[in-house]
């Protein structure tokens, strides 16, 4: 009756232990990425306006690629016609999402608060950890699907 239990346990501590080293291994790919010098960075910006045209908000996308244009991150920062903002951080690794960091603010003309701060790890398409440093927890699945669409508009990939 024992021996499954410990048999149980074993796995699950076995199981954790290799999430912690997926987790470490993101992480230093992360920082890999921010102290490569060859990598080049695009910037695409537009703004939103209302029908007076008046501008209202916009958004800053910045894309990090090598020399044959293989996708390692993208910054977003958009700043919304009712005064919040979100920036969104997005790491790639063989076309594929591994890390997401967002951001998101209220900005009441007095009031600036954070609503939401999420970071994401994900391991072959699957989020294995979600760290949510405020009440309010990101939405994972629309975190990656906006991941999956900047891809798309960005770089067509």
């Amino acid at each position: 009756m024992k021996k499954p239990i410990y048999i149980s346990l074993i796995f699950i501590i076995l199981t954790s232990c290799s999430a912690n080293k997926t987790i470490s291994e993101i992480k230093n790919y992360v920082k890999e990425i921010e102290n490569r010098t060859d990598l080049n960075e695009s910037i695409t910006e537009f703004n939103t306006e209302n029908l007076n045209g008046e501008i209202i908000g916009g958004t800053s996308t910045y894309e990090l690629t090598d020399k044959k244009n293989k996708l390692y991150r993208i910054i977003t920062e958009t700043a919304q016609p009712n005064d919040s903002t979100a920036y969104f951080e997005f790491y790639y690794k063989q076309k594929k999402l591994i890390f997401a960091k967002a951001l998101q603010f209220s900005n009441k003309e007095t009031d600036l608060d954070t609503i939401t701060n999420t970071e994401l790890y994900f391991y072959k398409g699957k989020l294995i950890k979600q760290i949510d440093f405020k009440l309010n927890k990101g939405d994972s699945e629309k975190i990656k699907l906006l991941a999956e669409s900047y891809t798309v508009e960005g770089l067509g990939t």
